[in-house]
């Protein structure tokens, strides 16, 4: 049985940091699936974005969860070299098949400052929990999901959170503690500028770790969705996200559906 983690990880490895392009022919599908707006589609696309970005490419690793019953592996981390001006900072999600990766999915934004409470966007825990509970985990961010974003109930946060208001935030606006979430997040429905979740295509989860990628808009404009959290004693205490705008439908096309579910 294939080890979805390890050959991931390794392949991940030796296309981004050690720009080894033989990984393509040992571990990509011949059909592999290309979703990111940054790459063209198959294995040409990723060869021609290694070798277009040059030698400072690497990708630091700072989280990984595998989602076996799903064949996906998320990794969380940073692309320094992958572009003269910025650090993208994000998540890409992998689909393994007999032995291969056969399709991939990101959500990248900038590289940005720590936020007012000192957290980065990738800093704090990293090792999953192996003796949580990852459907009962997975069953809860799904349901406060609906509830808190899509349902912009923003007044249940304590259904989710701990009551003592103790909530690390990794989003660069916003500092530690629900409230100060709910109130963002309440500010920007106020200010017309409302994050509108219409879609939950996948979640990857993996013990105390769920990720969510989902899509919606901002002010009208459309934005992807991508949400790290961290649960404890059956609760919310931690979040890291990356979101950011859809590329124009023109350039849907090129990422063959950037958001198409698993199972389409």
């Amino acid at each position: 049985m294939t080890d979805i983690r390890e050959l991931v990880l390794t392949a991940d490895r030796e296309l981004f940091t050690e720009h080894d392009l033989s990984t393509l022919d040992r571990n990509f599908s011949e059909d592999y699936v290309e979703h990111s707006p940054l790459v063209a589609n198959g294995k040409d696309g990723l060869r021609e974005l290694v070798i277009g970005a040059g030698a400072g490419l690497r990708h630091d690793v700072a989280r990984v969860l595998v989602d076996e019953e799903a064949g996906l592996v998320a990794l969380h981390g940073a692309y320094p070299g992958l572009d003269p001006d910025t650090v993208y900072v994000g998540f890409d999600i992998y689909r393994v098949a007999d032995g291969k990766i056969v399709e991939h999915w990101d959500g990248l934004v900038d590289q940005t400052s720590p936020n007012e409470s000192g957290h980065t966007q990738l800093d704090g825990p990293t090792e999953v929990d192996a003796s949580a509970d990852t459907e009962a985990s997975r069953a809860f961010v799904k349901k406060a999901w609906a509830t808190f974003l899509q349902g912009q109930d923003y007044d249940a946060a304590g259904d989710f959170t701990r009551a003592d208001d103790q909530f690390t935030q990794h989003s660069g606006d916003i500092a530690d503690g629900v409230q100060n979430m709910v109130d963002f997040l309440k500010q920007l429905k106020t200010d017309d500028s409302t994050l509108t979740y219409d879609t939950l295509h996948r979640t990857v989860a993996d013990g105390n770790f769920v990720l969510t990628f989902s899509e919606g808009s901002i002010a009208g404009e459309r934005h992807f969705f991508c949400e790290l959290w961290r649960i404890e004693d059956g609760k919310w205490v931690e979040l890291w996200d990356a979101i950011g705008p859809v590329p124009p439908d023109e350039e849907l096309a090129h990422s063959h559906g950037a958001f198409r579910s698993v199972a389409d």
